[in-house]
C-alpha cells in the first residue's frame, strides 16, 4: 500500500488528525477526543521521529532544549501577563505544573521542527530559515487561537486575543529556530510538511464545525 515508511507516517498523521477532527462534530465523541489531545500530540511526535532517518544524540539534545524552553516560557506566561498576555489553560491538554500542561512543550516542539524543516527546504541562508520558520509558526498560531477556547485548550481572560501574543510567539520562535539552525538539524522535508499541514487541516475542519467559516 505504501512505498516506504515515510509515506506510511505521512498517511497516519493526516488520518489521525482528520479522523479526530471529524469525530468532534458528534457530541458523544467530543469529550473523549479532547481528552486524548495529549495522546495525539505525542503520537505525532513519535511518528515523526520514527519516520525520520537522521536521528542523532545532537538531535535529541536539541529537542530536549526546545521542549524545556516551550514549557518554561508558558509557565512564565500563564503566571504573569508579561509574555503572551493574560490567559489560563483548560483541561484538554492534560497534566499541568504551575498551571501549565506539560504537553505544551511537545506542541512547541512539533511546530518548531515542522516549520524549520519546511523553511530549510525553501531557503539555504540561516537567517532566512529562522525568519520564515518563525513567521510560519505565528501564522499557525493565528489559525489555532480562535479555536483554543472552544476546544478547552486555553482561554484569554479578556475574551480577546492580544497582539502581544503574536509578537511574543514570533520572538520565542526566533530563539528556537536559531537553536535548530545552529544545531544543523537534518529533517525529512515530506515529514515536516505532513506534520504541520495535517494539524492545520485539523483546525480548518473545526472552523467549519464551529461555524467560523
Amino acid at each position: 500500500m505504501f512505498k516506504n515508511k515515510i509515506d506510511a507516517v505521512c498517511f497516519l498523521m493526516f488520518f489521525f488528525n482528520i479522523f479526530g477532527s471529524i469525530l468532534l462534530f458528534f457530541d458523544p465523541f467530543k469529550e473523549i477526543v479532547l481528552t486524548l489531545t495529549p495522546v495525539n500530540l505525542l503520537t505525532m511526535l513519535v511518528l515523526f521521529f520514527w519516520g525520520n532517518a537522521n536521528l542523532s544524540i545532537n538531535l535529541f539534545k536539541t529537542i530536549s532544549l526546545i521542549y524545556v524552553i516551550g514549557v518554561l516560557v508558558e509557565i512564565i506566561g500563564v503566571n504573569s501577563s508579561v509574555v503572551f498576555g493574560e490567559y489560563y489553560y483548560g483541561q484538554a491538554l492534560g497534566l499541568q505544573i504551575f498551571g501549565t500542561p506539560l504537553i505544551i512543550g511537545v506542541n512547541w516542539l512539533t511546530l518548531s521542527l515542522a516549520t524549520f524543516g519546511i523553511s530549510s527546504y525553501i531557503f539555504r541562508h540561516g537567517w532566512l530559515i529562522v525568519l520564515f520558520a518563525s513567521t510560519l509558526m505565528v501564522a499557525t498560531d493565528f489559525i489555532i487561537e480562535p479555536l483554543a477556547g472552544v476546544l478547552d485548550f486555553w482561554y484569554w481572560s479578556s475574551g480577546k486575543i492580544p497582539l502581544q501574543n503574536y509578537i511574543a510567539w514570533f520572538f520565542v520562535s526566533l530563539i528556537i529556530q536559531f537553536i535548530l539552525v545552529k544545531g544543523k538539524i537534518k529533517l525529512n522535508t515530506k515529514l515536516c510538511f505532513s506534520l504541520l499541514f495535517s494539524q492545520v487541516v485539523f483546525f480548518l475542519i473545526q472552523y467549519i464545525n464551529n461555524g467560523i467559516i
